[in-house]
């Protein structure tokens, strides 16, 4: 997770009836997925999809669009964030690029999610950067699909490569793993509960189907984690000051990981846990959720122990440059302090 986030919403040119119609079955779709999809708690299962909204779905593709996110338009990014960004372009020259900024997130958000009164007034009246950057990459792939991508991460792969060649057109999600190993010195900045092992995916890019209900799961669940912590430390939504940790487990990778175990748990009627995608040295389909090896998102971590995942057989798609600048400002509380 990186300052690649926030947010200017660029749209194609309008005007052709093509271009109505497909904006008016995207919002139907949605639509259509956001009555019968949802989740309330960690119990057993609560939601539905019925059978010709299942069909529907896995006859879709992953849509060839790449967005990332940031406070200005791209002509005001700095020029390594402009020559990663180029990368994007350059492996993928038939996938429609899009920079939301600042100033469009919330008009996408209003847009996308008029119907959804809880995921939008919660996005609406945060103000914590990273807190909006985060909620908005789900809610982004919810609503539209595609690949997210932070900012300081840089294609390597064409994306059409990253899923085996036996499982073409088979995900509705494709994600990555960001760490799996023993603890090694320094961890405590990261995690605060000493596991005994390190596991998580990557929320610095993944990808998704439009309306995919694991998107949903996310939105909703990252939403609830939101309120509750609002609620336990009687701030608002928009006056939230939360430390390193809480960015994490509220809206941050550990957020994602959870929000994954848990779903993949309700979908199977069994209980996932990280050791069902530990170790891989190539890549697993759990439902339809494609996960990479390590190697592929998280190169970095991947060499930097010897008591690992390393799948050294496996490319990196991806690079990611951890600029993390956000970091600096959620370390202040007294509980979280470390040395270094």
């Amino acid at each position: 997770m990186s300052t690649s986030r926030p947010f200017a919403y660029l749209r194609p040119p309008r005007g052709s009836l093509s271009s109505i119609l497909k904006v008016v079955a995207i919002a139907g779709g949605i639509l259509l997925l956001s009555k019968f999809i949802w989740v309330t708690d960690d119990s057993a299962p609560s939601f539905s999809v019925p059978s010709s909204s299942v069909k529907a779905l896995q006859q879709e593709k992953i849509p060839a669009k790449i967005w990332q996110t940031w406070s200005t338009p791209s002509v005001l990014l700095a020029d390594e964030d402009k020559a990663r960004a180029r990368t994007w372009q350059e492996k993928n020259p038939h996938y429609r690029y899009e920079l939301l900024t600042d100033q469009g997130a919330e008009t996408f958000v209003r847009e996308h999610f008029d119907d959804d009164a809880m995921i939008r007034d919660v996005f609406l009246n945060l103000t914590d950067t990273i807190l909006r950057a985060d909620f908005l990459r789900y809610l982004i792939l919810l609503a539209e699909g595609g690949v997210y991508a932070d900012l300081d991460v840089e294609c390597h792969e064409p994306i059409d490569t990253w899923t085996p060649v036996a499982l073409q057109g088979k995900p509705g999600v494709v994600i990555g793993i960001e760490a799996d190993r023993k603890p090694v010195e320094n961890d405590a900045k990261l995690y605060y509960d000493h596991r005994e092992h390190i596991w998580g995916i990557t929320n610095w890019t993944f990808t998704s189907k439009r309306g995919h209900p694991f998107m949903r799961f996310v939105a909703e669940r990252v939403a609830k984690n939101l309120r509750e912590v609002a609620q336990k430390q009687e701030w608002t939504l928009s006056t939230m000051e939360l430390s390193y940790k809480e960015v994490i487990d509220a809206t941050g990778p550990r957020a994602f990981s959870e929000a994954f175990l848990a779903y993949a748990s309700r979908v199977t009627g069994t209980d996932v846990t990280y050791a069902d995608a530990t170790m891989l040295e190539e890549p697993k389909m759990i439902d339809d959720i494609l996960i990479l090896p390590i190697r592929a998102m998280s190169i970095a971590e991947a060499d930097r122990t010897v008591e690992g995942a390393h799948s050294p057989s496996w490319p990196a798609v991806i690079y990611h440059w951890s600029a993390g600048t956000w970091k600096k400002t959620h370390f202040q509380k007294p509980e979280i302090k470390t040395e270094g």
